[in-house]
């Protein structure tokens, strides 16, 4: 793969690991590192042998959010487009543009929180599919404490629009346990644990039918803010596409002769 860098990349057994490098920063998201995450989620996108994906920071955070210093990398100019709006949701190596490309990839997605996820950076563990926390880890949203403005973003979809609310405008930080008891994460680990509890987790994923996980994936969160009805339209389209897969086949023979599926991610 490309050398990034503020990112290291490894693949290795069906899985891709990307940290964030910027540890002197705490992981803070900044043009070059968005610029590349990007790149590197396009590419993992592509690659059939990938099957999971592993996202975490070097050192002692996982992201501290935006870099409020400074955006831009000597060789990387900040060129800002015309609307502050579309500036912050669209703007070169935006962190929403990488929300969204997390929650697109039809393959699933980990996050593996080591330390801070403040700001943007608890977005984007939210954007995973799946969070295994360090015990020493919190998650926050500290701009007012800052005198920035800020909204919800993807939290109220975990734990709904009171409590979103009421952390947004009082600059909450919440522990790992208070993350494990409020269902955003799905794992919390002892420090060091972290590693062999979101291996665990890869080894089930990155062996799992991966197509089929895709598609589930995107019938899920597509149906989030659907009626009923379109809901279950998602379900049953997911079901017809899940269909098509070498996976849904040897799940059923696997079935039929009582045995473990050899699921091949097809």
């Amino acid at each position: 793969m490309t050398d990034y860098r503020h990112l290291q990349v490894d693949t290795d057994d069906g899985c891709c690991r990307i940290t964030l490098s910027r540890p002197d920063r705490l992981n803070a998201l900044n043009i070059r590192i968005g610029i590349e995450l990007l790149d590197v989620i396009d590419t993992i996108e592509r690659d059939r042998s990938v099957r999971a994906v592993v996202l975490t920071g070097a050192g002692r955070g996982f992201c501290a959010g935006d870099d409020l210093r400074d955006m831009a990398d000597a060789d990387t100019p900040l060129r800002p487009l015309a609307d502050p709006i579309e500036q912050y949701t669209r703007g070169e190596g935006r962190w929403p543009l990488i929300v969204h490309r997390l929650r697109a990839m039809p393959k699933p997605v980990i996050a593996r929180i080591n330390g801070h996820a403040h700001g943007a950076g608890f977005n984007l563990a939210l954007a995973c599919d799946f969070r295994v926390m360090a015990e020493s880890a919190t998650l926050a949203i500290p701009f007012v404490r800052r005198g920035l403005a800020t909204g919800t973003s993807l939290l109220q979809q975990y734990v709904g629009i009171g409590k979103a609310l009421e952390w947004a405008m009082r600059g909450a930080t919440l522990s790992a346990a208070e993350a494990e008891r409020w269902g955003l994460v799905t794992a919390v680990a002892p420090d060091d644990g972290l590693d062999a509890a979101t291996d665990a987790l890869v080894a089930e994923l990155a062996t799992g039918p991966t197509r089929v996980l895709g598609i589930t994936k995107a019938a899920v969160y597509h149906s989030w803010e659907a009626s009923v009805d379109d809901a279950y339209r998602q379900q049953g389209l997911a079901l017809h596409l899940a269909r098509a897969t070498a996976d849904f086949d040897e799940g059923r023979q696997a079935f039929i002769e009582k045995r473990p599926p050899r699921f091949t991610g097809r």
